[in-house]
């Protein structure tokens, strides 16, 4: 069966894999007017990650499953975790997203006041969107003072009424290689004023999305990614990927909580597939 999907792929590759269509140049016109050129001047502070995640495996009629979250610094120490595990008859993956993000919440707001820069993993528009409404009061309770950092995005709020078929990140990409930062544009929700804002900190580096509660002028972004640089590595914040390690659940993880929990031996939803 690949072997046809492969020979289609080959056949059609020029028309799938167009992004650069009619309205490429405009749009890039456009992302080139709103980009200020800028090399962010590293200032020393102390920065703290905020990462989640979770895993699960199905036995039967029962999930276990395990969820974590943690605040961990870019000199790698943990300044607040908080975890859950249990087995239950369910464990939809809605519940799972909205207790990790729940967590992230009140793992950051231990972090506030101690710190200079708490960054947060992901898009603050996308958990907001996807959330019950409780989830969304604390994330916007707890974290008005956090940055909310990505390293992929999909939105398409700035240049998706010019036509854009890939994400306004992919434009800003495509502008050139040197530091700097787009113009920030403000998104109304009924929870918070949120701001984004596309920025490379270091020349041939990644763009990075950013996001921040309340008003973000020019000079509050220079003094966020003067901030952020200081302890980025390849255009990213140490912190974050430190955050992200540090609470990683992996497949063997979970096998190991579930030999703790006598489960080891018991029957698994991909036993069939030998998986």
């Amino acid at each position: 069966m690949l072997n046809e999907v492969f020979l289609d792929a080959l056949q059609n590759r020029d028309k799938i894999s167009k992004v650069k269509d009619s309205n490429f140049a405009k749009i890039l016109s456009e992302a080139s007017s709103r980009w200020v050129d800028y090399d962010p001047s590293p200032k020393k502070c102390e920065s703290v990650g905020v990462d989640s995640s979770w895993n699960k495996r199905a036995f039967q009629g029962l999930h276990l499953y395990v969820i974590d979250a943690v605040a961990v610094t870019s000199a790698n120490k943990i300044l607040a975790a908080e975890w859950e595990h249990d087995i239950a008859a369910s464990a939809r993956v809605e519940f799972l997203e909205s207790k990790a993000m729940t967590m992230e919440a009140s793992v950051a707001q231990k972090t506030a006041g101690n710190v200079e820069v708490v960054c947060v993993d992901g898009s603050l528009i996308s958990r907001l969107l996807k959330s019950a409404a409780e989830v969304c009061s604390e994330m916007v309770k707890n974290c008005n003072c956090c940055t909310f950092v990505s390293k992929s995005s999909e939105s398409r709020l700035q240049f998706g009424t010019m036509g854009s078929r890939a994400g306004d990140i992919y434009y800003y990409g495509k502008l050139g290689k040197g530091s700097g930062f787009s113009i920030p544009v403000e998104t109304q929700f009924r929870y918070a004023s949120l701001f984004e804002v596309y920025a490379r900190l270091r020349d041939d580096t990644p763009i990075i999305r950013i996001e921040i509660m309340g008003a973000m002028t020019k000079q509050e972004i220079t003094k966020i990614l003067d901030n952020l640089r200081y302890h980025s590595v390849a255009g990213y914040p140490y912190c974050l990927k430190l955050a992200h390690n540090t609470c990683k659940i992996s497949n063997g993880d979970i096998d190991r909580l579930a030999s703790i929990f006598g489960l080891r031996h018991e029957e698994g939803a991909r036993d069939a597939l030998n998986e």
